[in-house]
């Protein structure tokens, strides 16, 4: 029985005359789809395959549909199952049959796990190279963007990123590629054309800083001294107890990731040791703390955005700065942008300094009661998202969301430059 996948035998797309794949998710579900091409792809559905009405399958136009019975046919000896002994064994179900090419099928049955194994099984055993689903739309898609797309639609959490690629999966991106295009060849040249031009072009670079990076998500770092929170903060925006809490200093030892999707958007909320500034350390920072630490400043180097974390009812001599964090732990490097976070505002017995947090634009929270969360959320996403407010429209068409879809653009802009001195 041949069950090699198609990325490990070398096999070309010309060579290649018989592949099955799954479709659908390899989990238990409603529906199950099953791809099969190759020139013995409709003769082994033949031996299996009874249409409910008198029909030749080999005999179906492209795109046509045909219901019928499926045999799942299998052989037994006495209570084990195998592929030889003395008695045929056959379980029945109902199944689509549907026609997708000259030499390719698709069939939609239940989706229990166990059946879509003896679909890629008996096709296997006909001699068909099981291949998974993103080598199966790169062997049959002809136009290799679209194939990107489909893999990142599989990839991605958030419903904002998924409606990105769904709009590229429906050609807008080539529609704004041929919209420029259109403007560079008209003639006689005119200026109008080139405004519109050079606003498609401009909209596509906005676009390209998110859709280049799609599949992965942000990362939000919450970095501070210990027992300020971060744990509690992080449980709360995600809804559950991701991180354990305590009010003992130092619970956190490791880096703790949480990944939520947030108005669409997917953040991954990084939890981190904390850390006791240089002039307040009062004890001795054990091995295991100082490992966590520096994995914090490891991540931190690496993150899109720090979100500093001070507890309010602190005093202002024993709280946290962000220029104390620089000063402290990433003297020298390159940091990202930062927010700075005051929690545990429902114990904050200090007005004068509860006022103050929120005339030095940092934003007060309670884990316990939510206050503040709403606005957190909101901070951070248009720090990381700005172009939801500054540009509203960027994402609403074409977006590039690849590197050669940031060339083509690069290279339309330089035409179109050159377009602009010409006239």
């Amino acid at each position: 029985m041949s069950n090699r996948p198609l990325e490990n035998t070398g096999i070309t797309q010309k060579k290649v005359h018989f592949v099955v794949s799954r479709l659908t998710p390899p989990q238990p579900g409603a529906l199950s789809v099953i791809g099969i091409h190759g020139v013995r792809a409709c003769s082994t559905i033949q031996l299996h395959f009874q249409a409910f009405r008198e029909i030749a399958i080999e005999s179906l136009a492209v795109g046509c549909v045909v219901v019928g019975q499926w045999n799942h046919e299998f052989f037994s000896s006495r209570d084990r199952i195998c592929f030889s002994g003395e008695r045929s064994v056959q379980s029945q179900e109902c199944i689509v049959l549907v026609r997708t090419g000259t030499q390719t099928w698709e069939i939609h049955s239940h989706g229990g796990m166990a059946v879509v194994q003896s679909f890629l099984e008996i096709f296997a055993s006909a001699g068909a190279d099981v291949v998974s689903w993103d080598k199966w739309l790169a062997y049959m898609q002809k136009d290799t963007r679209n194939t990107t797309v489909r893999k990142q639609l599989a990839q991605v959490d958030g419903s904002c990123e998924a409606q990105i690629l769904t709009r590229q999966l429906a050609g807008a991106f080539e529609k704004d590629i041929k919209r420029v295009q259109q403007a560079l060849e008209t003639t006689p040249r005119c200026p109008d054309q080139i405004v519109l031009a050079k606003s498609v072009i401009n909209r596509l670079e906005r676009a390209a800083r998110i859709g280049l990076r799609l599949t992965q998500p942000w990362r939000v770092i919450l970095l501070g001294p210990v027992n300020t929170g971060k744990s509690s903060l992080v449980n709360a925006i995600a809804g559950y107890d991701r991180s354990i809490v305590s009010s003992h200093a130092g619970t956190t030892r490791d880096v703790l990731e949480t990944r939520v999707v947030i108005d669409g958007w997917c953040v991954d909320f990084i939890d981190t040791a904390g850390f006791q500034l240089a002039d307040n350390q009062k004890r001795e920072i054990d091995e295991i703390e100082k490992k966590g630490i520096d994995r914090a400043v490891v991540e931190a180097s690496n993150a899109d955005l720090i979100v500093y974390v001070q507890s309010l009812d602190q005093s202002v001599a024993d709280g946290f700065t962000a220029s104390q964090f620089s000063n402290n732990l990433l003297l020298g490097k390159d940091l990202p942008p930062y927010i700075s976070v005051g929690t545990k505002s429902d114990l904050c017995g200090n007005k004068q300094l509860y006022d103050q947090s929120r005339s030095e634009s940092l934003v007060p929270t309670s884990a316990r009661t939510g206050q503040g969360l709403e606005r957190l959320i909101q901070v951070i996403l248009k720090t990381l998202v700005p172009e939801i407010e500054d540009h509203p429209d960027c994402f609403l068409k074409g977006v590039p969301v690849s590197p050669e879809d940031a060339d083509v653009v690069r290279k339309l802009h330089q035409q179109v430059e050159i377009y602009s001195r010409d006239l």
